[in-house]
């Protein structure tokens, strides 16, 4: 009896768990500005794009790549969270790209609960030595207001394809 009831709880976790796939609104980052993103799965791996910004503004160029050729390049359909890995309730050995100083961190996350997803942008591996930001899932209201806004999917799959010529 005590292990059907384990296998019953252990069942009920499992399908509690929460998919990271779908819009979320981010953080204020540096440069004041607070955007909306997809989280997409590919291949086992989990990736990010971001197609709005909440306050209205256009698309922000790459000014701070280290790579002059994408300097150019404009964030909204730009893959900046690729790789990251479903590991238990968590996801591990991402990385994520800031476009406010054009460098490459190591990041995890993990849901605080359903909406709300705790992602820690580290310069280490471990995470020893980083930033610990909180994202929420957009309502369906806010989905709406900002679905016009997202480009093509071919859009993000080009950034994709630029970021895997890029590794």
């Amino acid at each position: 009896m005590r292990f059907f009831c384990f296998l019953l709880i252990c069942g009920l976790g499992i399908l509690h768990a929460v998919d990271l796939t779908g819009d979320f609104i981010t953080h204020v980052g540096e440069s004041g500005r607070q955007s909306i993103v997809e989280f997409f799965e590919k291949d086992g791996k989990y990736y990010a794009y971001g197609y709005a910004n909440v306050d209205g503004s256009g698309p922000k160029k790459d000014s701070n790549n280290p790579n002059p050729k994408l300097r150019e390049r404009v964030d909204k359909g730009t893959v900046f969270v690729y790789g990251l890995q479903k590991s238990g309730d968590s996801y591990k050995n991402g990385f994520v790209y800031d476009y406010d100083d054009g460098k490459i961190y190591h990041l995890k996350a993990h849901f605080i609960d359903d909406n709300t997803l705790e992602l820690r942008a580290s310069i280490d591996k471990f995470g020893m030595m980083g930033l610990t930001i909180t994202w929420k899932r957009l309502t369906k209201a806010q989905e709406e207001k900002y679905r016009p806004e997202k480009p093509g999917f071919s859009v993000v799959q080009e950034s994709l394809k630029l970021l895997d010529e890029a590794k």
